[in-house]
């Protein structure tokens, strides 16, 4: 299931949960965010796309594997900070880790956050187009990165209310 699916299913959430508790712990700007922890562009910390489940689970940050079919999702550990209610690692069984959630204390290498406005995430993404039909969803490659690409769903204050690293091919997970 794409990240875009799983908004329209979860907008409700992925709104109350920008409002509350990433709107105070990340603040206008998206303060919340940590040094090393960036999303992108291969990856996140020790976890990369295309690793195999076996890689991923070695890192030792993912937890509370969710089987599902055949895609696999994981919770990032608990230190790595609050995420999105439907967000997390997925992993296909052949291409390997074809998602990254973000958190509350990760961003990507061009200083977009949970909490950052949509404004800036068009600064920082100058070829960011909207996902049809989610007007709330949007995709921008990742510098660096041709495999990849960056998803972005912004609340109705215009901030960003959850964000991802995929893969260009999330296989079973797409």
């Amino acid at each position: 299931m794409t990240m875009g699916r799983r908004i329209a299913a979860t907008i409700a959430g992925v709104v109350a949960l920008t409002l509350g508790t990433v709107g105070s712990a990340a603040g206008s700007a998206g303060t919340a965010a940590t040094e090393g922890a960036t999303l992108g562009p291969e990856g996140y910390k020790t976890l990369r796309l295309g690793q195999s489940e076996r890689e991923a689970e070695a890192t030792g940050l993912v937890r509370d594997r969710q089987t599902g079919d055949p895609c696999h999702v994981y919770n990032l550990a608990a230190g790595e900070g609050q995420r999105n209610v439907d967000s997390g690692v997925f992993v296909d069984p052949v291409k390997g880790v074809v998602m990254i959630g973000g958190t509350v204390r990760s961003h990507t290498p061009e200083g977009v956050t949970l909490g950052s406005r949509l404004e800036r995430v068009r600064a920082a993404y100058p070829s960011l187009r909207q996902v049809p039909p989610m007007e709330w969803v949007y995709e921008a490659p990742v510098p660096g990165n041709p495999a990849a690409a960056y998803r972005f769903a912004v609340d109705e204050r215009d901030r960003v209310a959850d964000f991802a690293l995929e893969a260009r091919d999330m296989g079973a997970c797409g």
